[in-house]
């Protein structure tokens, strides 16, 4: 009888230790050379990888940070090397990479979409997710942007395979419309990831209470990598503090506001699991009433 305790007993924590995933946030400050970022991401990946996470992710606009005329060219020259680049990490070390925003040209010849690309474990592309809500607002009298001019608004929700489980896709501004978490969570997602690249004037406002919410009200990890430093063009400085947050709304990790760096975080699925089972907000939403 103790021999068969000890059995169970062993086979549950392997269970439980199958339901944990490791994720890595990259935070990095992307300049306006593509080659130059991906030399120095060389190095950040290579830091991300030595705890062995399941998921590598990288913040919007990883890639470049320069002129939005450039944004085309960009895609046509750059789009396809970064995309093989990290296809072959993620096929050497069977690590999958959420590379959080990269432009990618539309049918139309002035325009871009801003898109996060998941890469699987072998190498492949799973999916993609495209930008759906576009960044056109006004700070202050100085400082205006119109992410509509140069790029596309994407038009599907996307969720993704890992492991057992499931993670949903946005990106940056996509944080301040909770409805399309709640979509992603009623598609089956348990993890959202949120590549950004917020402003620090926004950042400070509003990035940990938005991302908090999102986690609590939907009972997901939150994973957001963002962009640090300042930009080489505009000269608007990111707010960094990259983030990965749990459904109760703990930080279970943060960066700082001032340098490249790598977090992790250890997110147990059991404690999602048990956490849906004894508050289940996510069965007490009114559908009819939601619908009208």
């Amino acid at each position: 009888m103790v021999f068969r305790s000890l059995r169970l007993s062993k086979c549950v924590i392997s269970v439980k230790k199958k339901r944990i995933l490791r994720v890595a946030c990259i935070q990095n400050n992307a300049g306006n050379d593509p080659l130059a970022n991906l030399k120095k991401l060389e190095t950040l990946t290579v830091q991300a990888l030595a705890r062995r996470p399941d998921v590598v992710a990288l913040p919007e606009a990883f890639l470049w940070r320069g002129s939005d005329r450039q944004m085309t060219e960009i895609s046509d020259r750059w789009l396809l090397p970064a995309l093989n680049y990290f296809k072959e990490i993620a096929r050497k070390k069977g690590t999958a990479f959420l590379l959080g925003g990269i432009p990618e040209r539309t049918a139309s010849k002035h325009k871009s979409y801003n898109t996060a690309f998941w890469i699987a474990p072998n190498g492949r592309i799973r999916t993609k997710y495209q930008k759906i809500h576009l960044y056109d607002v006004s700070l202050d009298s100085k400082t205006t942007f119109k992410e509509s001019t140069y790029i596309a608004s994407g038009r599907s929700i996307r969720t993704v395979p890992i492991d057992k489980y499931r993670a949903g896709l946005s990106i940056c501004y996509d944080l301040r419309f909770p409805e399309l978490f709640r979509r992603l969570t009623a598609s089956g997602a348990q993890i959202i990831f949120l590549p950004a690249n917020f402003t620090a004037k926004t950042g400070k406002a509003h990035w940990r209470v938005l991302l908090k919410a999102r986690a609590i009200e939907n009972q997901v990890f939150m994973v957001a990598p963002g962009q640090v430093g300042r930009h080489p063009v505009s000269g608007v400085l990111s707010y960094g503090h990259s983030m990965i947050i749990n459904p109760w709304g703990d930080v279970l990790a943060e960066a700082s506001g001032h340098r490249e760096e790598i977090i992790w975080a250890d997110l147990d699925m059991n404690f999602q699991a048990r956490l849906r089972h004894s508050f289940p907000v996510l069965k007490h939403q009114k559908r009819s009433f939601l619908m009208g």
